[in-house]
Order: C-alpha cells, then structure tokens, then sequence
C-alpha cells in the first residue's frame, strides 16, 4: 500500500509525463478492448448462459448442388427434412434439451402493398435453450404449438413474438404493444412478447417467431432440408457419441419404405446416403462469415501492433524519467532500500500508470465497438449484445497490468542495475547516457518504427484496393439509375400447369407497366430484364462436352434492358419482335461467355441447345454484350445468355425494372410504387435500389476495414514519430554541455546537425529495413482482403517507405536543429 501511494505522489508530481502516458495508453489499451469486445461476442463466444459448449447443432449431410461444376458436390450444413425431424425428435436419450426452428413466410396487407414478412415457426422451448430473456412480454408455452399445414402455414389463430426491429417498424416502440394483434396470411397473431435487440437468430434479420407443431405434409409431398435442429447434450456425452447414435437412426430412417418415392430418391443421389452431422452451436455464428473472422482477427494483429507501439513509447518516457532520477534512487539504495526493493517500486508506479491508462481506455472502447459494429453484416446470428461486459472489464484490467509489466520491466531492471558510487559522483552534473540505455533506447525505437512500418502497409494496401474496386468498370452506366424488383403472386404469373398462358400473363404486365412507368415525368427509358435461378447445361454445336452458363432473361427493343442500363453492344444486334416466341432461338450473350468458349473466334452465328428441354429450339447467337456487375464491383463475371424476359418462370431472383431519369430517381419513388399497386393489387412490395448507391454501399466493408487500418496506421506514425523526436531530444538535452564544448572548440553548426540527424537516421533505416521485411511476409494475411492488388504490390511499399522516411526525418531534424542553435557560453554554465 505504501509503494502505491508513493507512485500516486510520483505520478501526481509530473502532470505533464503521466498525462501524455496515460494518453497513449488509453488509445493503446481502448482499442485492444473494443476490438476483444466484438471478436469475443461474434466469434469467440457467442452462446450465452451456462456450459455453452454443450449446445449442439444436428443436419443432414447434404452436399452442394445445381451450381457451377467446379461448386457442387461440396459439404454444407444446412438442417434437416420433416422425416428426420420426426426420427431425431423420438431419440433424444442424449439431450437435456431439444428444440427446432424453420423459415416461414407471411403476408401483411399494407396501405398499398402486400408485404412479405419473414420469420420463424420454432418449438416453444425455443427461447429457453438459449438462456435470453425477453425485452418485453414472456416467450411461448408447451401448449401454445399450432399445427403447420401443407402450404406451411399455421393452421389457425395463434401467438407471436416479435424482434426488436419489426416492433419498433410496426408500433414505434410502444410498450403497449403487448396484447395486440397483427393479421397475416388470413390469420390473427396476438403479441405476447418483443425479443432485445442482440437476439437475431437462427438468422439475423427475422422479423417474429411462432410456436409450431413439427411439420407432418400429405404423402408423396416433400421439401428440403431446411429445418435447424438445436440441442443441449447430457454431461459427459460426446459429439462422436452423439453421431454414432444418429448414424442408427438416419439408417433406419433410409430402409423405411414409406419415403421410396420422396425423399429416398434425394437421399440415394447423395454420397454415401442419408447421414447426420453434428457440430457445436458456436458454428452458426461463423457459417459465411469467413471475411468477416479474417477480419476480425486481421483487426485484432493490427491492435496488437499499435499497443506494442504504445509499449515501447512508455517504456522510453519511463527511461528517460528513471535517469533522471538516479540520483533520488541512489539516495533511497544509500539509507537501505535494496535492489529488488526499487525495482518493485518502479514496477508499481508503471502498473499504476497502465491502470489509470485502462480507466480512460474505456472510453475510447465504448466508441470503439460502436464504430466496430458497424462491421458484422445485419444477416449475421446473434444471441448477444455487442458492448463492454464483464469480460471486456476483466481483459481491459489483464490488458493494463500485462501493459505496465511489458513497459516497465527494463526501465525497472535498469534503474536496479545502476551503481551507488557513479550516480552519487555525478550528482549536479547532467551526462550522456550509458550505453546500456542508449542502446535500449534505440532498440524501442527500430521496433516502433518497423511496427509502424507494417501498419503503414497495411493501410496503404486496403486504400489501393478500395481505390481499385471503385474504379472498376460495372459495365453499365448507374448513373440517375434505379432497379425495381417486382414480386408478383406466384399463384397467377407462375403456374406449372399452365405455363404458355402464365407466360402470356407475365408478357402483358411487363408491356403494361413498362408502359405506365415510361410516361411518368422525367424518364428517360425503361428496361425489363432477370436473373436466372441455377446455371444451365448446353451442349454447344461441334462439341460433346456440356458446359454450364446462366440464362437471364432481356426486354425487347422499348424495353431493352441493354439500352435502358448503357450496357455496350460488342457484336451483332439487340432483340427485336422477330426474336419473340419460344420456338425462335435468337440469343445474346455476354463477353465471358464468347470469350470462354470460342476463344479468338467470332461468336456471331455460333450455335448451342439446352440439354433440360427437349422442346428447346437451337439457339444461334446474335449479339455480344459487355458484362454486367449491376449488384457488387467485385462481382466476377459469368458466362450468361439473355433470351426475352417473359420467357423465364419466376423462380430464382425476382423479374425487375430498370427505370433511368434525368435527375435523382429517388423523386420518382412514390409515383412507382403508385403505379405498380394501380396495375396489379396483389403484388408484393417491391424492393427497390438506386444502383449508384447500391453499387457503393456494396463497399462498405471494404471502406470501413480500410478506415480502421488507416487510423491504426496513423497512430502508429504519430507515436514512432514522437518516440524518435523522444529520444533525440533526450540525447541532445543530455548532450547539452558536450556540444557545448563542440562548438567552443570550432565546430560548425552544420556538422552538429548532421551529427544528430545521423544518429536518429541510423534507427530510421534499421527500422525501415526490417519493416519491409516483415511487411513482406505478414501482408499476405489480408490478401483475402485486397482486390486487384497483390499483398507485395511495389508501389504501395515504395509510397510507404518513402512516408515514414519523410516524417522520421523530420522528427529528427527538429532536435538537430535544437542542437545547432546552442550556445556554447550558455551550454558551459548550463550545469
């Protein structure tokens, strides 16, 4: 207790030393623990409540399909179908606890439109497998489960609870909201209950949650394996174990002759048949999340970076100060105090400084994970809130003490080390450092700037390839551009057995609203066009191989989607009238596509079929259009070819209208809308996007990860830069009296300037060398990352380089040229 209150007198005796320490420690150990607050939440340990380890997630073995060649026939976890649900359900001698959830779809009548919601139907013992209590409300009963029927609907009248975002949407956060109804696909749902706002799963985004009966549908009816099954395993029950038994289940499961027709088909197409996979419940979290944990943990790398920065400029501050007061120490050794006795003193005063740096570094944290949250995706799971809890305390506090201990242990160590009889014989007089301390004085020095060095890199790479992404070539023109995506009522414009009279209803909408949108004020053309739902195989003419290409479908001549989005002609022509009508097989495709398989060839004339339709006509090509990434800069091309829109089902992405005007879209909007509910009152709400926006907002990783570096980076120059001005200037107030003397005796000022500059220089470029080696081999970490840049891209190294270099210089030009304006009669009486 003693030691500590003299390191708060120490500490309370130069303001000026303790505020720039605990300055550059709160930014140091701020950011370390926002950046461990979000991994932690995200990543690390993400299920909340007790023995989370325990929760496992159950699927099918399902493998990848109807993708490109080279992307199927992979493993992916999904869920598991109706069947297996039923069979795992009737075996649970291994679980505490089982529970379930499925997607549903419901429509809501707005003012205008039908609207779309998206939510849950989940078992009642839903929300307590996850340990989350309600904002508001309660969550369901056992006895509250409605039956699903075959249109997956629930069957009568029932309860719902609501997701944070919806209950603000719907009722602006009305606490009274608890007890009202909402009415969805001809059914009453009462609230009963409103979930925080962390609690986003299974997904992130879902709207509400209803108590559902396990889906039982007519024979011969099937669906996929969609439904995620949830369960807490005994103690002491293994995950190996706990396979093994679903293993006998899934077997009994695929000799029941009941499901030949069904689902034993698709099960027999898959490797090795039907199969269960089990795996930790944390899984979820990071399923499609790869860039976001090379992220995270890329972030982390940085931070640690930027704190052994911090360590080593605190560590410099801390020498400079422990010389300076050799002589108090010197004294105290002198009445009795022993070696370890001092070095346990300084150890205090440097922990207790780290401490009042992790105090305000809490502050720094709050912004922190405000700012870092911004980079986990709304589709993401989540189960808890991203913000400082106990554990981020606890880190900040190991953080702090392990700090202080990195920064104070040599400075201690050297203090310990110095002699009683020199410190006293060179009392009044200020000397040079020993060498001891100049050479560790150095060594913090070359490892800042190498660290910064790297950090710079860093940074410089992700503003290049951002740079880059914002300056590829879309391969259209988003400019006053905005795309409209209609959801028509499947029932009407996509009826299986009916499909040439669909086909004509679909033909007629598109005329019509194409129509009604071109004569709205300030447009200047309207296109219709639609993505496919799976690659199409072809058969190309001269080749036996098939080969797989997307099929998108293409407005004709006023409806030209081509026209409309300025995507450019490379060959032949546009559609016309002649091209209209499934028996005629006109076809225009894309620039990957001609490129990909008639390479060096003219691809006007050549020739394919479809290998699916037996009725389909052979398709020559007419025209070669540029490719198109209407959605993403960096969405890769694929090999794609356009017929007319109306041709194509509904399945897959949505058909949508591309509208361009002669100033912002964003006016028109409402008069849209208008239009589309006016021609037909059961259609869905559309989605629409300004594609410049969309375009941009598609960066906004690649933007925000970039900022981060950047401001990392920057911190990282400023204290290097500071550190070297530190110990320069430290050196020449040392000096004083020597340089002094330099000059009495005829030494120029030039000469006392090179001479400092020299000695700073040479840290400089020990630093700056080991730092591009470094720099060489750790960039390669966030390749996947960059864009259109390799991670030893030279320019960026070169403009690196020569930046540090210049603001290095620069911090020791600043005591050079102190050391050349001293005078030399004032040096001599200075001490």
């Amino acid at each position: 207790m003693n030691d500590l209150k003299f390191a708060f007198r120490q500490l309370l005796k130069n303001p000026g030393f303790t505020a720039a320490a605990v300055l550059t420690l709160a930014l140091g150990i701020g950011a370390s623990t926002a950046i461990y607050s979000v991994v932690n939440a995200v990543l690390l340990n993400p299920v909340p409540g007790p023995s989370p380890e325990r929760l496992v997630q159950i699927a099918e073995r399902n493998y990848t399909q109807g993708l490109f060649r080279e992307e199927n026939r992979k493993p992916f976890f999904v869920g598991v179908s109706p069947p297996v649900l039923e069979a795992v359900s009737a075996n649970q001698e291994l679980f505490t606890q089982f529970a379930w959830a499925d997607q549903i779809s419901l429509q809501r009548k707005t003012e205008d439109f039908i609207e779309e919601e998206g939510g849950h139907v989940v078992s009642p013992n839903f929300f307590a497998l996850w340990n989350v209590p309600p904002l508001m409300g309660r969550t369901f009963a056992e006895d509250e489960a409605v039956p699903i029927n075959e249109q997956q609907k629930p069957a009568r009248d029932t309860v719902i609870v609501l997701g944070y975002a919806w209950w603000q949407s719907l009722f602006g956060g009305d606490a009274n909201a608890i007890g009202k109804t909402i009415e969805m696909s001809e059914r009453h749902f009462t609230v009963i209950g409103v979930m925080p706002p962390h609690f986003q799963f299974p997904w992130g985004g879902t709207k509400f949650w209803l108590p559902a009966e396990p889906l039982r549908l007519p024979p011969g009816w099937m669906t996929g394996p969609n439904i995620h099954i949830y369960a807490r395993l005994k103690p002491g029950i293994t995950i190996r174990q706990t396979e093994a038994m679903l293993d006998t289940v899934a077997q009994r499961l695929a000799k029941d002759q009941t499901f030949d027709k069904t689902y034993g088909q698709e099960w027999n197409h898959r490797p090795g048949g039907l199969g269960l996979w089990v795996r930790p419940a944390r899984y979820q979290f990071t399923d499609g999340g790869g860039d976001l944990q090379r992220t995270l943990f890329a972030l982390v790398a940085a931070i640690v970076f930027v704190l052994l920065i911090v360590c080593a400029n605190v560590a410099n501050l801390i020498l400079a100060r422990t010389e300076q007061r050799q002589q108090e120490l010197a004294v105290r050794a002198a009445l009795g105090a022993g070696r370890f006795r001092l070095i346990r003193q300084l150890l205090t005063e440097s922990v207790t400084l780290a401490c009042l740096g992790g105090i305000g570094g809490l502050a720094v944290a709050v912004v922190g994970v405000k700012l870092l949250a911004a980079l986990v995706p709304q589709f993401m799971p989540r189960l808890k809130p991203i913000q400082l809890d106990g554990c981020a305390l606890g880190f900040t506090l190991l953080i702090s003490v392990a700090t202080g201990l990195a920064f104070g242990c040599a400075p201690a160590w050297h203090a310990g080390r110095a002699k009683l009889s020199d410190t006293l014989k060179q009392a009044g007089a200020k000397t040079t450092a020993g060498l001891g301390g100049r050479r560790y004085r150095a060594a913090l020095v070359v490892a800042e700037l190498a660290l910064t060095l790297i950090l710079l890199t860093g940074a410089g790479l992700m503003i290049e390839s951002v740079a880059r992404l914002l300056h590829v070539d879309p391969g259209f023109d988003p400019e006053n551009l905005v795309r409209i995506h209609l959801q028509l009522p499947w029932e009407k414009y996509n009826d299986p057995e009916h499909d040439e009279r669909a086909s004509q209803l679909r033909r007629v909408l598109y005329a019509q609203l194409h129509e009604r949108l071109a004569a709205l004020p300030g447009v200047k053309a309207v296109g219709i066009g639609k993505h496919g739902a799976w690659p199409e195989k072809l058969t190309l003419q001269g080749h036996d191989e098939p080969i797989e290409v997307l099929l998108d479908g293409c407005g004709v001549e006023q409806s030209d989607l081509f026209r409309a989005m300025r995507i450019p002609l490379r060959a032949g022509r546009y559609f016309d009238q002649h091209d209209l009508g499934e028996g005629n097989g006109a076809t225009i495709i894309n620039e990957t596509m001609a490129r990909k398989f008639w390479p060096g060839e003219d691809a006007l004339g050549k020739k394919f079929t479809r290998e699916a339709w037996r009725r389909s006509p052979q398709y020559e090509v007419v025209g070669v259009v540029g490719d198109l990434r209407d959605y993403r800069y960096d969405q890769p091309p694929r090999p794609t070819f356009y017929r007319p829109c109306h041709e194509l089902r509904l399945e897959g992405q949505a058909p949508f209208f591309i509208v361009r005007t002669e100033t912002d879209p964003r006016a028109l909007v409402p008069a849209i809308r208008k239009e589309m509910i006016a021609l037909e009152p059961q259609m869905r709400a559309p989605w629409i996007v300004v594609c410049r926006q969309a375009l941009y907002d598609s960066t906004q990783a690649q933007r925000t990860y970039m900022v981060f570096l950047v401001v990392f980076a920057a911190v990282g120059l400023l204290l290097a830069a500071l550190g070297i001005y530190g110990v320069l200037a430290y050196s020449v107030a040392r000096r004083t009296r020597e340089i002094g003397i330099r000059m009495a005796v005829g030494a120029e000022r030039r000469h006392l300037l090179a001479m400092v500059i020299a000695e700073g220089g040479r840290l400089v470029v020990i630093g700056t060398v080991l730092g591009v080696v470094a720099a060489f081999w750790l960039t390669r970490l966030i390749r996947h990352q960059l864009f259109d840049v390799r991670p030893t891209e030279p320019r960026v190294f070169a403009a690196v380089v020569l930046l540090l270099l210049a603001i290095a210089l620069l911090a020791c030009w600043l005591p050079a040229r102190r050391a050349a304006k001293i005078d030399p009669m004032e040096s001599l009486r200075y001490e």
